[in-house]
């Protein structure tokens, strides 16, 4: 996605605080929702701004991180972030047409691995996404929540 966020004219920084982990987990949709916040983060950050992915453990948890320094989301907003074909309509610089469904779908798959999403935003100064992950290597972790 570099490619497709530099001809946008932002900055992506990548940032990992370690350099290769393995976990438990079904790659292709933690991947599917890794470009979903990408993409936000995309379509909410001006030209000239930056998306930043940080990647460390915490506690037992691989916490994944997209922040950018877009338009932001009130407190009001991000009560619905997450509620299935919600869209929040920002504050006024820009407004999105969209299923809403992408961060529903963050959401769930997040849940589905025993893990989370957090999202901390104040308007004007950007948002920050991190998806939790447990640090677990078990063959079965996705496909026993799926249950």
């Amino acid at each position: 996605m570099s490619k497709f966020i530099e001809g946008k004219g932002l900055s992506l920084v990548i940032d990992p605080e370690i350099e290769e982990k393995f976990i438990s987990c079904d790659a292709t949709e933690i991947e599917r929702c890794i470009i979903n916040l990408l993409a936000n983060a995309v379509k909410f950050t001006p030209e000239g701004g930056e998306i930043t992915v940080y990647i460390k453990e915490v506690e037992q948890y691989i916490d994944i991180t997209v922040e950018d320094n877009g338009i932001g989301i009130s407190k009001e907003d991000q009560d619905f972030i997450f509620k299935r074909f919600s869209q929040v309509e920002g504050n006024g610089a820009t407004k999105a047409s969209s299923s809403g469904i992408g961060l529903t779908l963050v959401k769930y798959i997040a849940d589905l691995h025993g893990g989370y999403v957090r999202l901390e935003s104040e308007i004007s100064k950007g948002s920050k996404f991190t998806i939790g992950l447990p640090d677990k290597l078990e063959d079965n972790v996705f496909n026993e929540n799926l249950n």
